[in-house]
């Protein structure tokens, strides 16, 4: 998923236009691929976040590690690997919130697939590359 997920120009725009994004005015956004800004930083955050946890677990595990780490690097994975649950969990929550926000999004996470319409209004570059065989 990761080149899906890239950074583009258009991204930069497209958070800029945040309160058009929040208004539901998708007429004053650019048009992007399969992933807009906020989902390519959702991915990239939580793929961050993850290795971050995976890390700072193995720290942390005394059962297997116990005798590769020194009680204070397991004081501060402990300290690291919460907050990173934390701000994980702030991550999720706002992408929840996210695709409640905008309409049809729900059904597109559960079932997969979106209307045309939906997919036009939302991410039309991403259409029209669907449409024109560039995908």
């Amino acid at each position: 998923f990761y080149r899906l997920n890239l950074w583009e120009r258009n991204d930069n725009v497209w958070l800029s236009r945040l309160r058009d994004v929040l208004a539901n005015d998708e007429g004053k956004l650019p048009e992007v691929g399969k992933y807009n800004a906020g989902q390519k930083m959702v991915f990239w955050s939580m793929s961050l976040l993850i290795l971050v946890l995976i890390t700072s677990g193995v720290v942390i595990w005394d059962q297997y590690f116990s005798n590769y780490f020194t009680i204070d690097q397991k004081r501060v994975a402990v300290l690291v690997h919460s907050i990173t649950a934390i701000v994980a969990i702030c991550v999720w929550i706002v992408h929840v919130y996210a695709a409640i926000w905008v309409r049809g999004t729900i059904g597109a996470m559960t079932r997969g697939q979106v209307t045309g319409g939906w997919a036009w209004r939302h991410h039309r570059k991403w259409l029209r590359d669907l449409v024109t065989g560039k995908n």
